[in-house]
């Protein structure tokens, strides 16, 4: 019983089959020459993944570098905007000032009458009005003496 193995409560003698020990053999041979092809499959599977998502990741870096450097220059573009209305705002507030400074510094009734009194202007009507047909050179002769 020396070379009986023991599992429990039962003893077992142990038996070798040549014939499985080298199928056995075989077959792990063949297994593992399977399972190298596959590893050779899934390196190049790797390279061919990792080579696909770097030029993935190089296209989503550039794309975002692209976006930021976008809105930069929109928001500067806004910014400069934004002055060139505050100017033009300054100036028409300046013009209006100007417009209503000269409305209330003119008398146009004074200058009015300084035309007809010192001036001996008339204000016109249909008989002194006189039309001239187009010329060529674009000059007009004086029609007659101005009083």
């Amino acid at each position: 019983m020396a070379s009986d193995v023991l599992y429990g409560n039962v003893a077992y003698r142990p038996y070798f089959d040549m014939r499985k020990f080298e199928n056995s053999i075989y077959n792990k041979t063949i297994v593992r020459e399977a399972r190298i092809k596959t590893r050779k499959r899934f390196k190049v599977l790797d390279k061919i993944l990792a080579a696909v998502l770097t030029v993935a990741l190089i296209a989503f870096i550039t794309m975002s570098i692209a976006v930021i450097y976008k809105n930069a220059v929109i928001k500067n573009k806004e910014v400069y905007i934004k002055k060139l209305e505050s100017v033009l705002n300054k100036k028409v507030y300046e013009k209006n000032n100007v417009v209503t400074s000269l409305k209330t510094d003119m008398k146009f009734d004074e200058i009015k009458m300084k035309a007809y009194m010192e001036l001996n202007m008339i204000t016109p009507t249909e008989k002194n009005i006189i039309s001239f047909d187009k010329s060529e050179s674009g000059f007009v002769r004086q029609y007659e003496n101005i009083r």
